[in-house]
């Protein structure tokens, strides 16, 4: 009787605070930002729409489980579902963290202190911390202590891939528990999910392994490392079989085009190595001091050192594949990690008086005034910005849309950012006056309007074909706006005919004077034209 109602407490316990952590985190409305590319295979798959006659739905899915669970919940419950998911999963990056506050600040100060420590790790990841931040010094700097360098992160926005990461933050949590067989588990969960996190994945694992190894339990170091293995075998198959060289030369040509046009700001240091990324390393190297002398350390310095010297060595080689493979990304796990190690210690400083009433009302109000901020922030669309001059025209084209049509968007090519970002908290016309990584208009016409596109720059295909084929298309896009700005309309015409183009939306000063051309809607920002079958 006694345990049902502990595990019965513990849940309610964990369900209240993945719902506080959500309000104070706040999330995304769908879909928004990567959502258009990481969604589009689920919801082709479940039949939405006309996406699956989409041409990018068609190419190869480098997350085919995501994808499922995406066509799963579309099939048989609510789109509100996939909000719910990441309440989930931000609760469990909560809990996990919590987790790894009471190992740093040993159990008596824990349990005295972990208000304090909850109040200081909700204000560092509130969205009212990155929302003041943004307005008063024009960057998002809050953001800085949980996303790691390259742009990359765990927790985000909104659901995707990547957000699985918190399983390995978990990961970490459970092998310094004494639980190394569950910690090879969520690490080949997140890997799964998220093929990315294979590299990211296998250097936590060596770190793993050599904590056992130095503790002298080498058997145990074997069969975590061989549980890990085996159970990423299949993701490890599939990504090989699906996305191998078609060709060395193709392979080759894809790789420098993803890696120096499409995400550099992923994928070179050069252009994500700024003082920003350097403060987060030493942030990192700070909380490797602080945990020296723990089984923590080896857990945390092995990956770190090892993703340094994989760092170095893409410098030194300018490989565009091992720029591909991010080895950096594991900052995304060890910076927030690193975060509540420095937290932790802080609020378990002796000689400090944090106990009491007066201080848990306290820390309470803090996480009560910082969810209700989250919850104005997200009710008045202070975050997130999309905009509502693109809700009639896509309306129209989602009401309207037959099979065989196509659309065709201008397409806007930006300029290769350099150093550490956050664009979450601008406001709308700051996304669109800036350069920005992603051109900010209609990035979610896709899936909001359930209709096949021709091409964008926003979302791109991973297979070595498929992304030159999107160059391609990237490059016919570019010669159409150019025909139309010279006035050489009716050969911009021919050669959307070619590739099938059956609609071109537009602003709506762009007017198009042919025959050829069918207006079919207009208002005051855009218009749609039909162009011949």
């Amino acid at each position: 009787m006694h345990l049902p109602d502990l595990s019965l407490r513990r849940v309610s316990l964990f369900l209240l605070g993945a719902v506080l952590f959500a309000f104070v985190y706040c999330q995304a409305p769908l879909f928004y930002s990567n959502q258009n590319q990481y969604f589009l295979h689920g919801l082709a798959q479940a039949g939405e729409g006309l996406l699956d006659e989409d041409w990018l739905a068609n190419t190869r899915d480098p997350t085919p489980v995501f994808s499922s669970l995406v066509a799963l919940t579309v099939r048989y419950l609510h789109p509100w579902a996939f909000y719910l998911y990441y309440v989930l999963l931000q609760g469990v990056y909560a809990a996990v963290m919590l987790g790894l506050f009471t190992i740093v600040a040993g159990g008596d100060a824990a349990v005295r202190r972990w208000p304090v420590f909850v109040a200081l790790f909700v204000a560092v990841h509130s969205a009212l911390g990155r929302w003041v931040s943004y307005r008063w010094f024009g960057q998002d700097y809050p953001w800085f202590f949980q996303a790691g360098v390259a742009g990359q992160y765990l927790l985000g926005p909104v659901l995707q891939p990547s957000a699985f990461g918190v399983l390995l933050v978990a990961a970490v949590w459970l092998f310094v528990r004494g639980r190394p067989f569950l910690a090879a588990v969520s690490v080949a969960l997140a890997a799964t999910l998220h093929s990315t996190y294979l590299l990211v994945g296998g250097l936590l694992t060596l770190g793993f392994a050599w904590s056992l190894w130095a503790e002298g339990r080498s058997r145990r170091a074997l069969a975590m490392g061989g549980l890990t293995l085996a159970l990423v075998v299949p993701i490890l198959v599939y990504v090989f079989v699906t996305f191998r060289p078609t060709s060395l030369e193709t392979f080759a040509e894809a790789q420098d085009v993803l890696a120096n046009f499409r995400i550099p700001h992923h994928a070179r240091p050069d252009h994500w190595l700024d003082p920003v990324a350097a403060l987060q390393i030493a942030w990192v190297v700070m909380a490797l001091v602080l945990v020296r002398g723990t089984r923590l350390f080896a857990v945390l310095a092995v990956p770190f050192v090892l993703s340094a010297l994989l760092t170095l060595a893409q410098v030194a080689t300018g490989s565009p594949t091992l720029g591909l493979l991010f080895p950096w990304r594991v900052s995304a796990v060890l910076v927030p990690v690193a975060t509540t190690v420095i937290l932790s210690r802080l609020a378990a400083l002796p000689g400090l008086r944090l106990e009491g009433p007066w201080t848990r009302t306290a820390c309470a109000a803090v996480v009560g005034a910082l969810a209700v901020a989250g919850v104005w922030i997200m009710a008045g669309r202070h975050a997130f910005s999309t905009s509502d001059e693109e809700l009639p025209v896509m309306a129209f084209v989602k009401r309207m849309k037959e099979p065989g049509d196509v659309y065709f968007l201008p397409v806007r090519l930006p300029r290769p950012t350099i150093g550490s970002l956050s664009s979450d908290f601008k406001p709308l016309p700051e996304k669109r006056r800036g350069d920005g990584v992603i051109p900010y208009d209609f990035q979610r016409f896709r899936l909001h309007c359930e209709a096949p596109l021709f091409v964008d720059f926003k979302s791109v295909p991973y297979k070595d074909v498929e992304v030159l084929e999107w160059r391609d298309r990237l490059r016919v896009a570019q010669s159409v706006q150019k025909k139309m700005d010279v006035g050489r309309l009716s050969e911009a015409l021919d050669e959307l005919c070619r590739h099938g183009v059956t609609h071109l939306l537009l602003p709506a000063e762009k007017e198009l004077p042919s025959k050829e051309l069918e207006e079919v809607y207009k208002d005051e920002y855009y218009r749609v034209y039909r162009l011949p079958r």
